[in-house]
């Protein structure tokens, strides 16, 4: 990643990082690396603004009853004592707990992509996620990740990458809390070598070998989610701008020019 950026494809273990053939331009919208998969999709009534709840160590849960809602509770563990709370995850498992749970309403984030032939792959076409949409408790926002084909899928099925982009359709403004992606630093008070070693390096490599992948993902696109005028995140992934060098480096991973 430091010095040969744009060949970091070739080392990805799941094929998530997008080919020299297949990046994308970049524009001023990061939204624009996205597509809603509207037939896919449940219909929803535009909001004003969303407020995503990620359970990062950062985040002040003392604090939750204060933030402005709808909040969009992403793999959360217990309900919460709010009845403005949508209960969201992009795996499957997550409804089985939800509803075992009684907490209601919940958002599946459906997470599609392109295989190596450019034939369009439906996650969870056919599989008994679908069943969930039965039950009107239950709704779906389906996207994907412009950069395919990819032989491993596309965009990483993070949940709370997952939930930023598609409330980004939904919502005219977004609020995240919590947003760490498990790093127990804040790269806004660190320096160039401490955030690239502490944040994509992984020493246990066999517990998770993709998971420099998935930390690239959410490095880059809350940092360019960011920069919008609507968003605002809280959590260690806030104040990524500080990282020019970072940022660039990871740029020449995700687009071309």
């Amino acid at each position: 990643m430091h010095f040969r950026p744009r060949l970091l494809h070739r080392f990805s273990t799941k094929k998530i990082l997008p080919v020299a053939s297949r990046r994308l331009l970049k524009t001023p919208d990061p939204q624009d690396d996205f597509s809603i998969d509207l037939e896919r999709s449940s219909e929803f009534l535009p909001i004003d603004a969303a407020t995503v709840l990620l359970a990062g160590h950062s985040l002040d849960q003392s604090l939750i009853s204060q933030l402005p809602g709808p909040i969009y509770a992403v793999n959360w563990p217990n309900k919460l004592d709010r009845e403005d709370v949508i209960y969201t995850s992009s795996d499957p498992r997550f409804m089985d707990r939800f509803s075992a749970k009684d907490m209601f309403p919940c958002l599946l984030m459906e997470i599609n992509w392109f295989d190596t032939e450019g034939n369009y792959i439906a996650r969870d076409a056919g599989s008994r996620a679908e069943e969930y949409l039965s039950d009107p408790r239950f709704k779906r926002v389906s996207l994907y990740h412009k950069s395919g084909p990819q032989s491993g899928g596309g965009m990483p099925a993070t949940s709370g990458l997952a939930a930023v982009v598609g409330l980004s359709y939904l919502a005219k403004s977004v609020e995240v809390y919590g947003w760490d992606f498990y790093l127990d630093f804040s790269p806004a008070e660190s320096g160039y070598w401490k955030s690239i070693f502490k944040a994509f390096v992984n020493l246990e490599m066999e517990i998770q070998p993709h998971h420099i992948e998935v930390s690239m993902y959410n490095w880059h696109y809350a940092h360019r989610f960011s920069e919008l005028p609507n968003f605002k995140i809280q959590g260690r992934l806030s104040g990524l701008e500080k990282h020019r060098g970072i940022n660039q480096r990871l740029d020449k991973v995700f687009y071309n020019a």
